[in-house]
């Protein structure tokens, strides 16, 4: 008998069929088993190994052994003519077609059944008539989310950009669905590798339902493990896993299959408009997206380095694909950040970056003018641009179609304070924390936008201050001074600073905003050395007014067009007591900024004040009104800082009433406000001989007597509070303690 016939005689071809098919549809059910219980990747790989290693012993036990009716012998202890091998062989035949079949409603349901209608566990978040569940969690009972970064699983760590991008943009098309509260990735960042339960997560991000996967890609093929987990009771809501061949038009297709997935799970429907933006296909070029994903991830560095190299990969996206929206706008954001302007990163003029950042901007818009991406970054062209009605016209557009982009809202919160909306840039700020609660910048810039506005709730407020300085002390600390410094607790706010100056020396925010402090209370010296760039403001602060008109003349004489050193050139005129040398400068204000007056802000009482005096009556009264509607806006939306204190003394000493001028000037000192050399300033030296008026400024002064002392105490008194820091010699001269008589 050939060797061939004896290996079909003992079944073992049967064996090995038998063996392969029961394999492969114990490794689909075990891989669906241990994602449901949250088994590490290993689990499954070490499955898989085992059963590679069976094959070949099952082999050798088909071969060498027979099972008969006494049980199992081996194959040369049988006699030929007794053996059952041919009755084994049908029921081996049978087992084969019974796991046949079983593989193939295996292979039905998963590629058929399980997708469109996923395994939906009664989500408790809430009710279909929105009625809470009854649960006792102190989570949230709405339809909220947070995405969690996903698993990089493939053996290439530099994949990771790929796992990120897809991580993004599945985020961006969940954030698109209106009836969903989904976080944002700038917090959901913050959990990448994390230790914490899902329970945990949900409980610091205040969401009911977490979204967690992996990506792992291989040659050609793409594998997305996906689970929506319920945080209250950690039951999975949803699980799939997608296997396809990587192209650009299946990560698009995964990704919407997987929002459409989420949103039957959490009982939610996609309007028409929607299901379309959700099936959208940004592009089809898969090295383009690849692109793009990588200069995404640069962007996010914000480093010089890190933004240069994206801009270039935008460019490159775009240049694959000339009809991919999303890489023409990234590379206007890019060119935007290395501008030179205040808060970027490069030294691009910015008029230059303006005009380079809006001829990309205007191919990007024709591609996808719906796209949320394109519009933000539209918005902030214009926002750069000076154009802040425009601006926020495209903020809302964005916002509108992605709620939950913490940095879209920050963006929309600085305009609408630009644009003097101060009510409506506060309620932003509350929901830029409710859907980036974890974002260091997002709670830094949120907690300084609550103070002193109807949004204050001091316990709030504390609680978020506590959550900062948990992710990063010297960051949290650095806000903890802001709240104090806007409660009017100065020298808890300058020993604040100071600590945060010791902590992290490198901050240049808190170096400015401490140096200011100092300066105002009368410590221009130390101000100087904590901050040497803030040294050309001290002049100003110290009433030396010829110094003062030196510096701000040369300044303007480098930058004529801009509008905060015009306006120094008209305060320093001021100051000099020349308001017709004055004029010309806030005629050239007035011009350029006129229909937006509030644009101005606190500078149109400066304008009024010089116009007054220098005779020109029309234009004060122009200049007064805009400034009186701008403090009326200011009065309407519940803002209680000293700035809008200080406004309502300044008009009401322009408009010559004295009491309204003194009530003010008492609930600014309230406030905070503090300037040592208050009494010098024109149009306060021009009623400070007035007894209410008299009366704040000797308030004022004997404040900023007590509260030097005591800061000069803790800076320079042998019970100092610093470690690291050496204040000024000229300083810790001015430190003289009170000397307690403790004769009889």
């Amino acid at each position: 008998m050939s060797f061939f016939k004896e290996l079909k005689r003992r079944n073992v071809f049967r064996v090995a069929i038998a063996y392969v098919i029961l394999a492969w549809l114990m490794a689909q059910v075990a891989e669906m088993l241990l994602e449901t219980f949250g088994a590490p990747d290993w689990a499954l790989k070490t499955l898989l190994a085992a059963f590679l290693v069976g094959f070949p012993f099952a082999l050798f036990f088909a071969w060498a052994f027979e099972l008969t009716p006494d049980g199992l012998k081996k194959e040369k202890d049988v006699d030929r003519s007794q053996s059952v091998t041919p009755q084994t062989g049908r029921k081996l035949d049978f087992s084969i077609i019974a796991v046949l079949v079983l593989a193939l409603g295996y292979f039905v349901w998963d590629k058929f059944v399980g997708e469109p209608t996923p395994q939906v566990i009664p989500i408790q978040v809430a009710s279909e008539d929105g009625s809470e569940s009854s649960s006792e969690s102190t989570l949230p009972t709405d339809k909220s989310i947070a995405v969690l970064p996903f698993d990089n699983r493939s053996r290439n760590e530099d994949d990771e950009f790929f796992t990120t991008g897809i991580h993004d943009d599945l985020l961006t098309q969940l954030a698109q669905i209106s009836s969903l509260r989904v976080i944002s990735r700038t917090s959901v960042a913050q959990f990448k590798d994390t230790t914490k339960s899902i329970r945990e997560i949900a409980e610091l991000l205040e969401v009911s339902t977490i979204l967690e996967g992996g990506v792992q890609r291989a040659g050609n093929q793409v594998r997305i493990n996906m689970q929506l987990i319920d945080a209250a009771t950690d039951a999975h809501l949803w699980a799939q896993t997608f296997d396809r061949e990587l192209t650009a038009d299946n990560i698009f297709a995964i990704q919407s299959e997987i929002s459409s997935a989420v949103a039957s799970a959490m009982r939610t429907t996609l309007t028409p408009e929607e299901q379309e933006r959700v099936a959208d296909v940004p592009t089809r070029n898969m090295e383009a997206l690849e692109e793009y994903f990588k200069g995404r991830a640069e962007l996010d560095q914000r480093t010089l380095p890190a933004i240069e190299s994206a801009r270039l990969r935008f460019e490159h996206a775009r240049q694959l694909d000339p009809e991919f929206a999303m890489a023409w706008a990234g590379e206007a954001l890019a060119i935007l950040l290395l501008s030179d302007g205040g808060s970027s990163y490069g030294d691009i003029p910015m008029a230059e970056a303006i005009a380079l950042a809006r001829s990309l901007l205007v191919t990007a818009y024709a591609l996808s003018p719906s796209d949320p991406q394109v519009l933000a970054v539209y918005g902030l062209l214009e926002r750069n641009d000076e154009n802040i009605e425009k601006a926020l016209e495209y903020y809302d557009q964005s916002l509108l179609l992605n709620p939950s982009s913490g940095e879209v809202l920050n963006w929309n919160r600085m305009a609408l304070n630009a644009a003097g909306k101060l009510k409506e840039s506060s309620d932003v700020a509350v929901r830029m924390i409710e859907v980036d609660p974890m974002s260091m910048i997002t709670l830094y810039n949120g907690i300084a936008s609550l103070i002193n506005t109807p949004n204050d709730d001091p316990q709030r407020i504390e609680l978020l201050l506590q959550r900062l300085e948990d992710m990063n002390l010297p960051y949290g600390l650095s806000a903890r001074g802001i709240v104090r410094e806007s409660r009017g607790d100065i020298v808890s706010a300058v020993s604040t600073y100071f600590r945060v100056l010791e902590l992290d020396p490198g901050r240049s925010s808190t170096r400015d905003g401490l140096a200011s402090l100092l300066a105002r209370m009368g410590l221009g010296v130390e101000a100087a050395v904590v901050a040497p760039g803030f040294a050309e403001n001290i002049p100003f602060i110290d009433a030396d007014w010829e110094e003062n008109l030196r510096i701000r003349q040369e300044e303007y004489d480098r930058n004529p067009d801009s509008i905060g050193l015009t306006m120094d050139m008209v305060e320093a005129l001021m100051a000099m007591g020349d308001p017709e040398a004055a004029f010309p400068y806030v005629q050239q204000v007035w011009n350029r900024y006129g229909e937006k007056p509030a644009q101005l802000g606190g500078w149109m009482l400066s304008m009024a004040w010089v116009a007054q005096q220098s005779e020109h009556p029309a234009e004060f009264r122009l200049y007064r009104d805009a400034a009186s509607r701008f403090i009326q806006s200011l009065i309407e939306s519940g803002n209680t800082h000293n700035y809008r204190y200080r406004m309502e003394f300044q008009l009401a000493v322009i408009d010559d009433r004295i009491s309204d001028a003194a009530l003010a000037a008492s609930k600014a000192i309230e406030k905070g406000a503090r300037w040592y050399q208050w009494s010098e300033y024109p149009l306060v030296k021009s009623v400070a001989h007035l007894p209410e008026i008299q009366a704040q400024i000797n308030r004022h002064n004997d404040l900023i007597y007590t509260e030097k002392l005591e800061i000069l105490t803790f800076i320079c008194g042998p019970d100092t509070i610093l470690s690291s820091w050496k204040p000024a010699l000229e300083t810790c001269d001015q430190y003289q303690p009170e000397v307690v008589n403790t004769d009889t």
